[in-house]
């Protein structure tokens, strides 16, 4: 473990953001609605990138997804990059940098979808407006040539998009390849809240009280089928391989387990990035050696062929 990676965590222990996350369902509510109503969606003008702003059609409303290239972008594979919040916080733009650089380092294109989140939407109004952006790349690029990079909620999208295609939309073919940061999932057994649970204390970030509040606000507008919340119990036959990265000592590493198991029975390829003693989606935040040695990892996968 290197003295950056101690300092950092050390940094969040202090900062009190694991508090900030467990302050109860209706609480947590409160301070997403009004941060996001402090941080809506503007379209990046920097010259970091060449940006383009994709309407997608839902079945209610329209949204931006932002097409991120380089002048020397790859013109035959893409990235859908479906970024983390926790599913209520509107944060797309403290990970447009990472979707940019993501971009510039693999030489591709970056389609970064602004989704509805669950303080306004049911997680498969979320679901619909992603597949339809899922959708639109494949009018420009073979199945196989698209990657989904999902963090933190944004992983547990980028898995319940396989889910939904295999349940909804069976006329889409699959991505080449699904990469998933520390995946949000809500327990759904005994054993996985256990798991949870016993996992909370390590972890600098995210705590168990946090993805209960997450459970009970999305519910707000209704039930859904279980693998919506519970991705562990998702349909993922037809997904050629799939990379999981987690610290082992966070609180979402419970569902390691549980994804083994089912990418297992269902024959879809799986590996997992496992590292002791780091913090909540480590491979995006390369501010340690740790971190960095994941983020060329994350490189190195999505340069493989299929």
């Amino acid at each position: 473990m290197s003295l950056t990676s101690r300092m950092l965590i050390k940094f969040l222990q202090l900062s009190g953001m694991k508090g900030k996350l467990a302050k109860g369902s209706q609480k947590t509510f409160e301070e997403a609605v009004s941060y996001n109503r402090k941080h809506p969606f503007i379209m990046p003008k920097d010259h970091k990138a060449i940006y383009e702003q994709i309407d997608i059609h839902t079945s209610f409303g329209i949204y931006p997804c932002v097409k991120i290239t380089q002048p020397d972008s790859c013109r035959d594979h893409a990235v859908l990059f479906t970024w983390g919040g926790g599913g209520l916080l509107n944060t797309w733009k403290s990970q447009l940098g990472l979707a940019v650089k993501l971009g510039r380092d693999a030489n591709v294109p970056v389609y970064y979808p602004i989704y509805p989140l669950a303080t306004e939407h049911s997680l498969l109004d979320t679901m619909e407006m992603i597949v339809e952006t899922y959708g639109k790349l494949l009018e420009d690029y073979e199945a196989d040539n698209i990657s989904v990079i999902g963090v933190s909620s944004g992983g547990s999208q980028a898995l319940d998009l396989i889910t939904y295609i295999n349940e909804y939309r069976q006329n889409l073919e699959k991505p080449g390849k699904v990469i998933c940061v520390s995946p949000g999932c809500v327990p759904i057994t005994e054993e996985e809240r256990a798991r949870m649970e016993s996992l909370e204390d390590g972890d600098a970030m995210v705590s168990a009280s946090f993805v209960y509040s997450f459970e009970s606000i999305s519910e707000h507008w209704g039930k859904y089928p279980d693998w919506v919340q519970h991705p562990t119990v998702g349909n993922y036959s037809g997904l050629k391989q799939i990379r999981f990265y987690y610290a082992s000592n966070e609180t979402l590493a419970f569902a390691v387990p549980s994804f083994r198991k089912i990418m297992e029975e269902q024959n879809v390829k799986a590996s997992f990035y496992l590292r002791d003693h780091m913090f909540h989606a480590f491979p995006v935040y390369p501010v340690c050696r740790e971190s960095r040695d994941a983020y060329r990892d994350i490189l190195t996968y999505l340069g493989k062929e299929s």
